[in-house]
């Protein structure tokens, strides 16, 4: 993916990472206003998901069931995505179409918890509701979200909450208020519901206001066991021994001691190669033993019996991300990416999810250090060289062209300090003389010993009448080569400009103005005692020649003269 494309999942993602958040902490307009967010950024299935059951806790089950279709949409062989759209019709008391979703997801995900116990509770409130004699309408005045505060409210009925039977009850009936029928014998029921429709039903034992709440009946005795078949006692007798393996297994992984551990770990699925944990126990141990491949290869079988035996997600998202640890421990980033973010699909943990996020940064740092090459920066920067020679010839365009092939060279070899030079000549040739002399400083910045680059920062800075800059940087080169000849011819060129500039007796006041603006001349003019000695020469000129007597004062002055802030005629 480009940067663009991984700046704008990160963004979707980390709006998400927030719903999640306050999905958790029960705040559930919070939740859909962050998914709603991250919708917009990069629409996925799973934020559909996640937006529909925020909308299933507020009970506003018409946009729930909208986002449900959404994300069956957009991943049509996703169990969740059925499971999400059977709760949101089942809130609507659609229960043949609830149970018509659940089975249709199912056919996709045999086996998924959220799916059959979703059919199972459907199925149960579609009975109860055929059962009410009729009297299901009359529950509607349940479906009230702020019913136990009405209770609370009335004092007649307040006491009632103290039975947390009764509280249970009034929930169920918020949850299912055709299920009316099933509670009308508690005269307390019909005592409430009569407060909530505001008319006064009369029961022949109903309670006095601020009466306690009725003392809970005896529990009935529990039936004894039925015995167990002899298929479930040799079953037990299966599972018994498994467990003792991993049990001896684990004491021996605590030890260390991994060759054991793995000895019984493997007893273990030799007695029940269907239960997954197994599987997942004798993974942490390849794992342990750097083993990443048998780590691998265990958890994915481990994965397998789980989906065969309907285990819990969070086992099954486990599996996922031990794979993904395995992974990143042989550098193999793409690979742990993907299966962190499988783990995440099937149970969102706070674990895998700083997992993730520390593996897409180092997958972004891989990358970056991939592209340095000092080989195939010099291979660019010679490209460059080329489309340069080509300019005087074939105009502007080439050296636009060799601008981005010395970009590139920089980028693959940043502590490279000729292609700033070089990047430096195609800006000069632009005529884009602050970018020119940006790159300049740069170079001699990093490489100060580099006489080419001191040589391009003099002629800029001649090119822009900064005449004491270009004598400062001709002067450096000196110090580097006392014989350069370029530079000693150069250093004469410029004394002429800065003479024939003085005696002309004009001002430039765009030159005098960028001089004014340098620091060091600021600092030069700041200086008390030159000061005063500018002030004396204004009024008596031999006070400039006794000035220039002293090497410091007279080098002072000279840069004003060269600047152009100071004419001495």
């Amino acid at each position: 993916a480009s940067g663009p494309e991984r700046a704008v999942a990160a963004d979707m993602e980390a709006e998400k990472a927030l719903g999640n958040e306050k999905f958790k902490a029960g705040d559930f307009p919070a939740a859909i206003e962050h998914f709603s967010k991250a919708l917009d950024i990069q629409p996925t299935h799973v934020l559909y998901s996640n937006r529909s059951a925020c909308y299933c806790s507020l009970r506003k089950y018409d946009e729930a069931l909208s986002d449900a279709e959404k994300c069956i949409a957009a991943k049509p062989d996703w169990g969740k995505g059925y499971g999400r759209k059977g709760a949101a019709l089942h809130g609507l008391g659609r229960y043949n179409d609830a149970i018509a979703a659940y089975e249709s997801g199912l056919g996709h995900e045999p086996g998924l918890a959220m799916l059959t116990n979703g059919m199972a509770e459907a199925k149960a409130e579609m009975e109860a509701s055929q059962d009410d004699g009729g009297m299901g309408s009359l529950g509607n005045v349940f479906g009230q979200p702020d019913v136990l505060q009405k209770i609370a409210a009335n004092p007649q009925t307040a006491a009632f909450l103290a039975d947390p039977g009764f509280v249970a009850k009034i929930q169920s009936l918020q949850r299912n208020p055709s299920a009316i029928g099933q509670h009308l014998q508690d005269q307390r029921v019909l005592q409430v519901m009569g407060m909530l429709m505001g008319v006064n039903i009369q029961t022949p034992d109903a309670p006095m206001p601020q009466a306690s709440a009725p003392p809970p009946k005896a529990k009935a005795p529990e039936p004894e066991p039925e015995p167990l078949t002899p298929e479930q006692e040799a079953a037990l007798a299966l599972r018994k021994e498994a467990d003792e393996h991993k049990l001896k297994g684990n004491a021996a992984y605590k030890a260390k001691d991994f060759d054991a551990a793995i000895g019984h770990y493997e007893a273990a699925i030799k007695v029940l190669p269907g239960e997954p944990t197994y599987y997942n126990n004798l993974a942490a141990v390849l794992m342990e033993k750097k083993d990443f491949e048998g780590c691998i290869a265990m958890c994915k079988t481990g994965i397998e019996k789980g989906r065969e035996a309907k285990a819990d997600y969070k086992l099954i998202a486990r599996s996922f991300m031990r794979i993904g640890n395995a992974y990143k421990k042989q550098g193999q980033l793409d690979e742990a990416i993907r299966s962190y973010e499988d783990s995440l699909m099937e149970d969102r943990s706070e674990e895998v999810e700083k997992l993730l996020k520390q593996t897409r940064a180092a997958k972004k740092k891989e990358e970056a250090e991939a592209y340095l090459s000092p080989e195939k920066a010099e291979e660019a920067r010679q490209e460059g060289n080329e489309f340069f020679k080509r300019g005087p010839a074939e105009g502007p365009e080439m050296y636009a062209k060799a601008i981005e092939k010395y970009s590139e060279a920089m980028r693959r070899n940043p502590k490279d300090h000729v292609p700033y030079s070089n990047r430096a000549a195609c800006y000069q040739k632009l005529m884009e003389w602050q970018l020119a002399l940006k790159d300049a400083d740069r170079c001699v910045e990093m490489e100060p010993t580099f006489v080419k680059g001191w040589s391009r920062k003099a002629g800029i800075h001649f090119y822009l009448k900064e005449y004491h800059k270009a004598l400062d940087a001709y002067d450096r080169i000196l110090k580097l080569e006392p014989a350069n000849e370029e530079a000693k011819s150069m250093t004469e060129q410029v004394l002429q400009a800065v003479n024939a500039a003085n005696q002309s007796g004009e001002v430039d006041q765009e030159r005098q103005a960028r001089a004014m603006a340098d620091p060091e001349i600021q600092a030069i003019l700041g200086d008390p005692q030159l000061r005063s000695i500018l002030g004396e020469m204004q009024t008596d000129p031999k006070k400039a020649q006794a000035a220039m007597a002293d090497p410091t004062i007279a080098a002072k002055l000279q840069k004003l003269i060269a600047a152009g802030v100071l004419q001495v005629r």
